[in-house]
């Protein structure tokens, strides 16, 4: 069986669970839950990282276009339109709802309300709320309260 990539991997350090490192593992997490190569979905990662599209915001504000482009370049040509999409209406909806992916995990009541919370945003599914919350450290979920 091949080595899952972990936020280690990636560069992203969550012991603090600062906004940063929260918002780029649910991203990353958003790429590897589609059934694709990990190696493409790490060069995806980086290439969005790359592009400036560092907060659900950045990432809201970026043209359909522009984004599919930055997906074919790390190699995520087969899914780009649909990943585009899910993309781009989850981080509104992130933008929009929460402000950012940090007051998203901080403010949920419990593990299972942030599962189903994230369960509720397009293009988020079983397998990217598995590896999101794999690595999200247990005590920053509903820190806010």
């Amino acid at each position: 069986m091949a080595k899952v990539t972990t936020a280690e991997d990636l560069g992203i350090d969550l012991t603090g669970g600062g906004a940063e490192a929260l918002y780029r593992w649910f991203l990353a997490s958003m790429l590897f839950g589609r059934p694709i190569r990990q190696e493409q979905a790490a060069e995806t990662y980086r290439a969005l990282e790359k592009a400036g599209l560092t907060s659900p915001k950045r990432f809201a504000e970026h043209d359909r276009e522009g984004l599919r482009h930055i997906l074919d370049q790390g190699g995520y040509g087969r899914f780009d339109y649909q990943m585009t999409d899910a993309l781009h209406e989850t981080m509104a909806t992130i933008a929009e709802s929460h402000g950012s992916v940090s007051e998203l995990v901080k403010h949920a009541q419990s593990r299972a309300d942030l599962e189903k919370k994230l369960d509720e945003l397009k293009g988020v599914g079983p397998k990217t709320i598995e590896i999101f919350l794999r690595e999200v450290p247990a005590e920053i979920v509903g820190s806010a309260h």
